[in-house]
Formats: C-alpha cells, sequence, structure tokens
C-alpha cells in the first residue's frame, strides 16, 4: 500500500531536520535530537497514522541509528538509505542548494518517488549492539598497540635514543595488552552466554575466530534477513562490479566496496588464517593464484568464499563439514 505521507530526515550530531510530504507540500520543523523531541514531533502526532507514512533517512555512519531504533521500536515504518543514493538523487536534481531544510525535503522527496524500492530498516537487538561496540573497541585497541609498537621499534633505531622514552612507549603497549586481553576473554564469555549455538557453530569453521565470530553475529544475526548468500554478500560490498561498455571500454572487475567496510576488513582478515588453515578456502585460493589472479585479489576472493561459507553453516544450523552434500 502506497504511504499518504514520507517523512524525510537529515540527521546531525546534535539537531534533526524534519520534512513532512505529501506528494505537493512540504511542512519543514527543527529540533533538537532528544528522546523527548522525537516523541513530541514524530512520535506522538503519528501514532495512529502508522500505516499511511514511511519516514526516510540517510545512514549517517552511528548518527541516525538512534532515532532509527526509537522509531522502529514504535513500529512505525523507517528506512535508511544509503547516502550515496541520496546524493546522487540530488545531483539528478541539479540542486545548488546545500542546507539541513533541502535536504530534508530531497530525502523526502526521494521517499516518496520510490516507495516500492525502499527496505524497511530492521533494528538490532541489544546483545548484537553490546556485540559490536565491543569488537570495534577490541579492533580500536589492536591499531593502538600496532601503532604504540612501530612507533617503539623507529625510537630505538635512533642513534643515542632516550631510555626513558622508551619505557614510555613499552608502558603503553603492555597497558594495552592487558586491555585487548580483558576485552577478548569478556567478548568470549559473553558471545558463549548470549550466542552460545550460532557461536559454537561458528568456530566449527576453520579460519574463523573470535574476531570474525562478533563481527558475524553483531552484523548479521544468524542471517534471518537475508534470503541467499549473494544478499549478504552484497550487504558487506563483497559482490563484484564489472566496468564495462560497448567494445571499447573493458574496466577490471573487483568487489564493489558499497557495503560495511568493518565487516569488509574483518572478512579480509579472517581469510588470510582460513587461506592457510579452511581446506575449502585454501584450494579457492591456490586455484585463483594458479590461474593468475593477483594476490590481493585472490584473497578478497578468498574471504568472499568464506562468508558463503559461514552463511551456510548459520542457516543450516550444522557445523562445517568439508564433504558435506546438500541433500
Amino acid at each position: 500500500m502506497r504511504a499518504e505521507k514520507v517523512i524525510g530526515i537529515d540527521v546531525a550530531s546534535e539537531s534533526l531536520t524534519v520534512s513532512i510530504y505529501d506528494g505537493k507540500v512540504h511542512h519543514v520543523e527543527e529540533l533538537s535530537y532528544t528522546k523527548a523531541s522525537i516523541n513530541k514531533i514524530l512520535i506522538k502526532p503519528f501514532i495512529n497514522q502508522k500505516e499511511q507514512i514511511v519516514i526516510v533517512m540517510e545512514g549517517t555512519g552511528v548518527y541516525h541509528t538512534r532515532v532509527a531504533h526509537q522509531l522502529a521500536n514504535e513500529n512505525f515504518k523507517v528506512c535508511v538509505v544509503n547516502p550515496l543514493i541520496i546524493k546522487r538523487y540530488i545531483q539528478m536534481h541539479l540542486s545548488r542548494i546545500k542546507t539541513d531544510k533541502s535536504d530534508a525535503k530531497l530525502i523526502a522527496e526521494y521517499g516518496y518517488e520510490h516507495q516500492r524500492k525502499l527496505s524497511y530498516f530492521m533494528p538490532k537487538k541489544e546483545e548484537q549492539i553490546h556485540v559490536d561496540n565491543l569488537i570495534k573497541a577490541l579492533d580500536d585497541l589492536l591499531i593502538q598497540k600496532g601503532v604504540c609498537t612501530s612507533q617503539y621499534h623507529a625510537l630505538t633505531k635512533q642513534a643515542n635514543y632516550s631510555k626513558e622514552a622508551a619505557k614510555s612507549y613499552q608502558r603503553l603497549k603492555e597497558f594495552l595488552q592487558k586491555e585487548i586481553r580483558k576485552l577478548e576473554l569478556y567478548l568470549d564469555n559473553y558471545l558463549s552466554t548470549y550466542f552460545s549455538t550460532h557461536y559454537t557453530l561458528l568456530q566449527s569453521i576453520p579460519g574463523v575466530g573470535l574476531k570474525i565470530s562478533a563481527t558475524i553475529l553483531s552484523t548479521y544475526g544468524s542471517f534471518e534477513n537475508f534470503q541467499n548468500a549473494k544478499q549478504a554478500c552484497s550487504f558487506a560490498g563483497m559482490a563484484p562490479s564489472i566496468y564495462e561498455s560497448g567494445t571499447s571500454v573493458k574496466g577490471k572487475s573487483s568487489i564493489s566496496k558499497r557495503g560495511n567496510p568493518f565487516i569488509r576488513k574483518m572478512l579480509f582478515m579472517g581469510a588470510l588464517s582460513a587461506s592457510t588453515y579452511n581446506p575449502l578456502v585454501k584450494q579457492h585460493y591456490k586455484r585463483l593464484i594458479a590461474n593468475g589472479k593477483p594476490k590481493m585479489s585472490a584473497m578478497n576472493a578468498s574471504a568472499h568464499k568464506l562468508l558463503r561459507i559461514i552463511f551456510g553453516v548459520l542457516k543450516s544450523g550444522k557445523p562445517f563439514e568439508i564433504n558435506y552434500v546438500r541433500s
């Protein structure tokens, strides 16, 4: 059923600009980004019109998540659109104005014109959000430890370097290692407690460890919102992208990268391990290298293969088997 009104929201860190559009007229309001303001301006006035309203916003890093969750939890139809799509829509309209108000209007117009193409936002469970925070904090600490190690190494290669400065780097590195270990133990225990069945299934896959498991469970859950592995790969931006036009333009194919960059990063790191320890991924990687594929392309393809294996295991509910044949 076509919605009578579309509400476009331009999200900033401290404010929201809202355009209520009925296909002809915009009603624009600006409000502070608080639960009380969202409840007053967006929820209460439209609580009895949920079926006739669609709410559209851009996916802006983490800023959009609070308003999207609040509205979705009240059973509103919420759509979070890729920012690139909105950018192209604005360019198509040759807009020379760039303000929060104009963006909110164009987001509302895009939603009104393309209602059939919109997919509804599915809020994550609290446990998934917690795991997402943990794995990203763990990744940040590992990056900081790597930087600290490099700085220590560079310092100690200098002539007559400061021993006191070197000790400071050493203490920081030891502190980061302790925090990393604490987070790893906590995350492992949390996954074992709240995602026991799925965590056990993931651990049955050679090359899939704590960080990959946490990333998959926090992002995909058990793939309940994905019908096939192709959709899961597209969501991560790992689907093949072909660049051809006529007979003269034959660009190299590559992964699209129009998806979640953190998932791609973690799957790539997982593929480095899986290409050694997982027989299916190892065989796939070696075949690509033998056929002349560059190592980076072969590793990206191995990450793609690993995600498809993970999808199959969680969807089937059966542990990894190298000789598994679908009945």
